[in-house]
């Protein structure tokens, strides 16, 4: 069976009414929600931006009991008699976000039965009703007598409503529960669905979101979304409509007090608002992508083939912006594992670069080092093994001393992201071999020692492209034994020994 509506938010002889609830309290017997209350108002602010839905025909409510909800509908049924317009067909969009179970809506310690919500629907004179239940146990909503559960089907759109009935989308099968998300800042299947209808869901790239992708959308990303959680959300479609056209819920092309960005390129594109990075809405690009959004500062993200790309960029109102992928800069695999953006867990780097060894014991200069290793990036430190080769040679009246070490050391560092940088703080282990060689007149034979150091490492990296260069330093205490030619002993000292090091860092993942 095909679903038929139209597009009608932008046609002349069309109305549209929204009824937006969001309850956090479920009332004694529920954990109060977290982003209920902020889920409504997302799906308020779509409806007015991008749906069609003037402000006055919204009717907003926040923790109301069912009697308030019930009472509302009324008095909506009642405006829309009064008001009468034969000429025009109409439409109910209701969506609901808060606590649920198979007996219905639970509000603020009040029961709102599904068949008396239906019936209440049913009750206001419009062409077609489209119920959103953001719920657990909502699936039991598509249960109802002439509601017949669906998956996503096949969709066609024209410029007229031509059709009458209810469409029921539920953001959960029947005997599940829905999920809210810290990460997302609200419900899961809640945040696909209005991602959808800011354009993600655009499958047919005519900037016309229709009711058919916008449950298309939310209900694949939401299964992606729990696939990995405690159980999977599958979230349920049921109608009893007739006509030849999809509805089309929301338009993109023309933005009025939103932002149009185009996404161009292919990959995964992540917006994140504000300085708190809140994730709006991530979509799949083949080619390009237009999206409207709140206007403001935001993070792009694109993942792609070759890695991550990322920009900040702001978004004015009623103005158009592309985003080009080649034209954003490269993140190295390092800060991609560190901020948890790609499934691999290590990002694996060779490291080479020069570097300065203070002086090994008191009265000699600094040496000339070179520094050859692996690094790994976690998330949550960097781990680097490397080689180090030094050395010098100094010309004193009647003495020339030469010296050359070698040894290796290994770093523990917590790497903190900050803007296009990295800034680092850990703990560097180390242990060399020294010797000495003694050009005199006298009787200086040749010298051996070992040393160990630690101390702690402060450390820049800079990113070119996926590669970074590294600049890194810090006192090391160093342990050492030292002959006492008149004592004829060995005695167990210690000196403060610099190091300092400029890598580059080339990752091989």
């Amino acid at each position: 069976m095909i679903l038929t509506l139209a597009s009608m938010a932008w046609a002349a002889d069309v109305h549209r009414y929204a009824v937006v609830v969001g309850a956090n309290d479920g009332g004694r017997s529920d954990e109060p929600l977290h982003y209920a209350e902020r889920d409504a108002s997302r799906v308020a602010w779509v409806l007015e931006e991008l749906g069609g839905v003037r402000s006055e025909d919204i009717v907003d409510l926040r923790n109301a009991d069912a009697d308030r909800v019930l009472s509302a509908l009324s008095h909506l049924a009642e405006r829309v008699r009064r008001r009468g317009a034969e000429d025009e067909e109409d439409l109910l969009f209701f969506y609901y976000s808060g606590h649920g179970g198979e007996d219905g809506l639970r509000l603020s310690n009040s029961q709102l039965p599904f068949s008396t919500l239906t019936a209440a629907l049913q009750a206001v004179d419009v062409d077609v009703r489209v119920l959103v239940v953001d719920a657990c146990q909502s699936g039991e909503l598509t249960r109802l007598k002439g509601a017949t559960p669906a998956e996503p089907f096949v969709i066609r759109a024209d410029d007229r409503l031509d059709t009458e009935g209810m469409a029921i989308i539920t953001s959960s099968a029947v005997g599940e529960d829905a999920q809210e998300s810290d990460r997302l800042k609200g419900g899961i299947f809640t945040h696909h669905f209005v991602a959808g209808l800011m354009g993600a869901a655009d499958a047919s790239g005519d900037q016309r979101i229709t009711l058919t992708e916008a449950y298309q959308y939310g209900y694949s990303e939401t299964v992606k979304s729990t696939s990995t959680a405690r159980f999977v959300q599958r979230p349920s479609f049921g109608f009893t409509l007739s006509g030849r056209s999809d509805l089309v819920l929301t338009q993109v092309a023309e933005p009025h007090r939103t932002a149009s960005v185009v996404l161009d390129g292919p990959g995964q594109w992540w917006l994140f608002s504000g300085e708190a990075e809140t994730l709006l809405l991530e979509v799949d690009v083949e080619t390009e992508a237009m999206l409207s959004v709140p206007p403001g500062s935001y993070l792009v993200r694109l993942r792609e083939d070759g890695g991550v790309r990322e920009t900040r960029a702001t978004f004015s109102r009623r103005e158009s912006h592309r985003m080009v992928a080649s034209r954003m800069p490269t993140v190295s695999p390092g800060r991609t594992v560190r901020k948890g953006l790609e499934e691999e867990r290590a990002a694996w780097a060779v490291t080479l670069g020069p570097g300065l060894l203070g002086p090994t014991a008191p009265g000699l200069p600094p040496s000339l080092a070179g520094h050859l290793g692996v690094l790994v990036d976690l998330e949550p430190i960097t781990l680097q093994l490397r080689l180090t080769g030094a050395g010098f040679r100094d010309a004193a009246p009647g003495l020339v001393l030469t010296q050359a070490l070698a040894g290796v050391e290994f770093a523990g560092i917590k790497k903190i992201d900050a803007g296009p940088v990295a800034f680092g703080l850990g703990v560097r282990l180390g242990g060399h071999g020294i010797a000495q060689w003694f050009d005199s007149s006298g009787d200086a034979p040749p010298r051996q020692a070992l040393t160990g150091r630690v101390g702690p490492v402060l450390g820049l990296d800079v990113p070119v492209g996926r590669s970074v260069i590294a600049l890194s330093g810090g006192p090391d205490v160093q342990l050492y034994r030292r002959f006492d030619a008149t004592a004829r002993t060995e005695a167990l000292e210690s000196n403060v020994l610099p190091v300092f090091s400029l890598e580059w860092v080339h990752y091989v993942r």
